[in-house]
């Protein structure tokens, strides 16, 4: 019965305010922030100008362009699925950008993902460019558009590192960049204008890693505007001016933020009082978050069946079998 309970709440956590963070994220007023500070071409407009460029996010009913969650990938490549997913255009264009926003809270105060996110940001970058194309010719390649992975972080940071960002992306250096600064001014400038243009071409993959901290310390009015917003939300003052630098455009998600934040801190205090009321909250809390790490393992694998026999069953050799499969069999002590 207690195994039972546990695995109950964890559904209660997984399915419940998962998929209400996951409705926030689909909210366009909620993106547009997060759009205008991460894609380069959104940096000089307004909020309201950005969020009539997003054409697609999962349940929308304005979809221009096919954008699931879900990638079935091509061939023998694995399902991968995305907390969000959004088309945008470019400004006064046509064109369509393929947003990939993947949102890595560790809400569930996992201490370690079990792989290195910028590797699998950039992975998941690859595949937002693979789907892109499907009978690939070879003019199809000119038609590819770069992608974003928006990857924020919570858990397990370097104190050095909390509150900042970190952005990758593809960028060339030429072998004559050094015998350049010699050349002629016109020779230069030709020479400058070739190697920008192979950047251009190769300019496909932004991946951008927020470093946040579990303790969400107020921030005020410093730091960087995209962490100040995301800490707004997090400490419930996305309406405050003095915290959210986009106050005024945040008043209409305010109330549905707050409430999520609300739901996460009840979920977390009833464990800390059910684990303190036992006298093995440390002991409780790891095998919640083993448990939890195997069915987001299932979950991203497309084994949603596996995770409903272990909750409707309670099979407790299957999910031995699969703590085994996925490493995370509890070492002796």
């Amino acid at each position: 019965m207690e195994r039972q309970t546990d695995i109950q709440e964890l559904k209660e956590s997984e399915y419940t305010y998962d998929q209400k963070f996951k409705q926030l994220f689909q909210n366009k007023k909620f993106l547009s922030p997060i759009l205008k500070n991460v894609i380069k071409e959104y940096k000089d407009l307004q909020l309201t100008e950005i969020e009539k460029l997003v054409i697609s996010v999962s349940g929308d009913t304005e979809v221009a362009v096919n954008i699931g969650m879900e990638d079935v990938g091509k061939g023998d490549e694995s399902k991968t699925f995305y907390d969000v997913v959004a088309g945008c255009r470019l400004p006064n264009t046509a064109d369509v950008l393929y947003v990939d926003l993947y949102f890595d809270l560790e809400m569930q105060r996992e201490r370690n993902p079990g792989y290195p996110i910028p590797k699998r940001g950039i992975y998941y970058c690859s595949r937002m460019i693979s789907r892109q194309l499907t009978n690939v010719k070879d003019e199809d390649y000119g038609s590819l558009k770069p992608v974003y992975s928006v990857w924020i972080i919570v858990n397990n940071i370097p104190k050095i590192l909390q509150y900042s960002r970190h952005e990758l992306m593809i960028s060339g250096i030429n072998s004559r960049m050094e015998e350049s600064q010699n050349f002629s001014e016109k020779k230069k400038e030709e020479f400058d204008a070739a190697v920008s243009q192979l950047n251009r071409q190769a300019d496909l993959i932004h991946l951008c890693l927020v470093f946040l901290s579990e303790d969400f310390a107020d921030l005020g009015e410093s730091g960087d505007a995209l962490i100040r917003y995301l800490q707004s939300v997090f400490i419930r003052k996305a309406g405050d001016p003095e915290y959210n630098p986009y106050a005024l455009y945040s008043k209409s998600i305010e109330k549905e933020a707050d409430e999520i934040m609300t739901i996460v801190g009840m979920f977390e205090k009833r464990g800390e009082a059910r684990g303190e009321a036992r006298g093995e909250a440390r002991g409780e809390a790891r095998g919640e978050d083993r448990l939890k790490k195997l069915f987001r393992c299932l979950k991203q694998q497309g084994r949603e069946d596996e995770i409903n026999q272990v909750i409707c069953s309670e099979n407790s050799q299957l999910l031995e079998k699969l703590y085994e499969e996925f490493h995370l069999l509890q070492k002796e002590r």
